[in-house]
């Protein structure tokens, strides 16, 4: 079905023009009733337009309209290589949005919390789903860079059926020297005392049996492995843990350096863990 539709699209546009929108325009709501016309419409217009038509599509995913499609067999491994068009891709950390439009789908969220933005991808994310599907899902992000320290400052006064927490780091990538940054940690211990510590506090602005989504890696210093969630695994004020999924990382800094010869322990590392917790009673 989803090649049938890219077929349609490169062989009317690109051989015939733009005066075959209306006929290609009827044949996808033939396949694909569920996706609003509009949409349709303003896609098929904006394909019209395009030099480099094969190259346009694939930023809207598999399938032209894949990209904000519900993947019903999303599973404990997922992988994206590409990151999709949310964010700023040139921003050190930042993370594919498809994971989390994967989750919002999947759990029906109406409302979503991002407490460190970054570069907005989740709110990117949220605006299509609202725009393309026709939700409203509210969204609030805060940030450190715009002067919201997780650590001390008060969090909205508002519950939220999905916290999105995707914190900078320990000793990775330093976004800056502030000591209330995650990523400035001078320990480990001091990391992971935030990290709970934040996370304890974002449970607060969850709805009963909301979820809170974290994604975090695993660090390498001085020859020593460090998985950087373990002691969230241990706390018991955040709620009951529901899934671990294992996100494939792609276009990693490792890719470029040749461990094997420095050391056969030395095995990159291509993943990050998107912990998945749901608000308990007694938190």
């Amino acid at each position: 079905m989803k090649h049938t539709i890219k077929h349609l699209i490169l062989e009317f546009v690109s051989e015939n023009g733009s005066g075959h929108i209306k006929e290609i325009h009827l044949q996808i709501t033939q396949i694909r009733p569920e996706v609003p016309q509009h949409t349709i419409r303003a896609r098929l217009s904006e394909m019209s337009r395009t030099r480099n038509l094969e190259e346009k599509i694939r930023t809207y995913g598999d399938g032209f309209y894949g990209i904000y499609s519900e993947i019903e067999n999303l599973n404990s491994v997922v992988s994206y290589p590409d990151r999709g068009p949310w964010g700023d891709s040139s921003y050190r950390g930042n993370c594919s949005g498809y994971l989390v439009k994967d989750l919002i789908l999947r759990f029906k969220c109406q409302s979503v919390f991002d407490p460190a933005e970054g570069s907005g991808t989740i709110k990117e994310v949220v605006a299509g789903i609202n725009r393309f599907r026709q939700r409203n899902i509210f969204y609030e992000g805060r940030d450190l860079k715009s002067g919201f320290d997780i650590t001390s400052d008060p969090m909205p006064n508002k519950q939220f059926d999905m916290v999105w927490f995707h914190p900078p780091y320990w000793d990775i990538i330093k976004y800056s020297s502030n000591p209330c940054d995650l990523s400035a940690c001078q320990t480990l211990a001091e990391f992971e005392d935030k990290l709970n510590s934040s996370v304890e506090k974002l449970i607060g602005v969850i709805k009963p049996y909301g979820i809170i989504a974290i994604l975090i890696g695993d660090k390498r210093k001085d020859g020593n492995y460090y998985p950087l969630f373990r002691t969230l695994l241990s706390n018991p004020n955040i709620g009951q843990l529901k899934s671990i999924i294992i996100k494939i990382q792609h276009n990693c800094h490792s890719e470029r350096i040749n461990y094997k010869n420095k050391n056969p322990f030395l095995i990159p590392i291509k993943h990050e863990y998107c912990l998945i917790y749901q608000k308990s009673e007694n938190c």
